[in-house]
């Protein structure tokens, strides 16, 4: 039996709710000794176990101050979407554009981003379980998300310049992909049922701003 490195994760670290907390620790050894890390290597690291852990690292800095930062929110929107493309393909892993993959990321955001939400990602832990498995990962649900991220992550090219578009869109999302990730079903019906909300608000905030 081949022996499992530190940063070569098992069955049980890619998948279920222990994943999610396994995720912030990858990215906390990612950013170690370095002063940036661009989407290209996170693509390749983090992306390689499929597109839930990416998704959530894009859609956790979108809900963050982080995404309200001008320009920031749409090009989180061009990962997001990059990833509901790839999802609908069925393409395993995350493939991003070179012009794109040189985006830089600070290294202390992606540390500050560890500490902010590994604590909730225990807590997850705790509280989440594989259930409903055909709503986190049948062919239906996982297409009918993938388009719901082309949409959503698409529309911030527009709906980014208003502060909190980025924040509202990126909260399903962020529910999609913790749902994902712990193949739980149960938050994958909530991430539906902030669409909808989120759909309401934003018209509203356009037609306010208009």
């Amino acid at each position: 039996m081949t022996a499992q490195t530190p940063d070569m994760p098992t069955e049980r670290d890619t998948e279920g709710p222990h994943a999610i907390p396994h995720l912030f620790d990858r990215l906390k050894r990612l950013s170690e000794g370095e002063e940036v890390i661009t989407v290209s290597r996170l693509a390749e690291t983090i992306g390689a176990q499929g597109h839930a852990p990416l998704l959530m690292v894009a859609a956790v800095f979108m809900v963050l101050p982080t995404g309200m930062i001008p320009g920031v929110g749409g090009a989180l929107g061009v990962l997001v979407a990059i990833i509901g493309v790839q999802m609908l393909l069925g393409r395993e892993g995350v493939w991003v554009p070179p012009f794109y993959g040189k985006r830089e990321l600070s290294a202390d955001d992606v540390e500050r981003l560890d500490k902010q939400v590994k604590p909730v990602s225990l807590w997850l832990e705790r509280h989440m379980a594989m259930r409903w498995e055909t709503l986190a990962g049948g062919n239906v649900s996982v297409s009918i998300i993938a388009v719901i991220l082309i949409l959503g992550g698409g529309s911030l090219l527009v709906l980014g310049a208003i502060p909190v578009a980025t924040p509202l869109v990126g909260l399903p999302i962020a529910v999609f992909a913790f749902g994902l990730l712990a193949r739980d079903g149960v938050i994958v019906t909530f991430g539906y049922a902030l669409v909808a909300l989120v759909i309401l608000a934003l018209v509203i905030l356009r037609g306010a701003v208009g």
